[in-house]
């Protein structure tokens, strides 16, 4: 209850007179009484309610403050958070080599090697059928030969060939999708590793080398073809 509800609830008609504060000695009115006591009293439940919505104002006023400071840390870490991943995502990821090279993935290492395969199947092809028919015209033996003794020849000529230098591209093939995921050299690169690795194979056996020639032009066309694609 408020000062101004106890003052209303007190019982002025049965209030005691107070005594004479004039010199002439009469008592006062009680209804100034009163009235000076609701003024004062009305004075005081206005300054509680001054204070009151003044208090009000500064709670509020630090609700939004904190609200504000919270915010501000949020996006602050926000910020940070954004500048942690940004880095992550830039961060350069190296290989056990300490290179920075392609993802791997199996459907490239096969279709590199399925291309291998067929354009060194079909060039090789090529090259055992011009020698089979070049060394059946030159040898004595085959040109008294039947036939179909000669086209066997051919045959297996064409054939072996085309299985050797099948070969030999799938496996440069091979070492250059290799060598561009641990490396990643660029094409120029990728070219020479593959090429040492499987001219080397070829010079490494006596019986092989007579198909050096052959093989240094399919890579060579391999890489124009590349050169030229880029």
């Amino acid at each position: 209850m408020s000062s101004w509800d106890r003052t209303r609830s007190i019982p002025w008609s049965r209030a005691t007179p107070v005594s004479p504060s004039s010199p002439s000695g009469e008592n006062e009115d009680i209804d100034l009484n009163r009235e000076r006591v609701f003024r004062d009293l009305a004075r005081e439940a206005a300054q509680e309610e001054k204070e009151r919505e003044e208090r009000k104002k500064l709670e509020d006023d630090g609700v939004r403050g904190d609200g504000s400071v919270q915010t501000t840390t949020t996006e602050t870490q926000q910020s940070n958070n954004n500048n942690n991943n940004n880095k992550n995502s830039n961060k350069v990821e190296l290989n056990f080599l300490g290179y920075q090279g392609r993802p791997y993935q199996t459907s490239d290492l096969l279709r590199n090697a399925a291309f291998g395969a067929t354009i060194g199947s079909i060039t090789g092809m090529c090259f055992g059928f011009m020698d089979s028919l070049r060394t059946a015209s030159s040898s004595s033996v085959l040109k008294s030969a039947s036939r179909s003794a000669q086209g066997k020849f051919v045959f297996q000529g064409t054939y072996r060939s085309g299985m050797f230098f099948g070969a030999f591209f799938t496996l440069f093939h091979t070492v250059k999708y290799g060598t561009r995921v641990l490396v990643d050299p660029g094409d120029v690169g990728e070219i020479g590793v593959g090429s040492l690795v499987a001219l080397g194979g070829l010079f490494a056996r006596r019986e092989w080398r007579a198909s050096l020639p052959y093989a240094v032009m399919l890579v060579g066309m391999d890489g124009f073809h590349v050169l030229m694609r880029d």
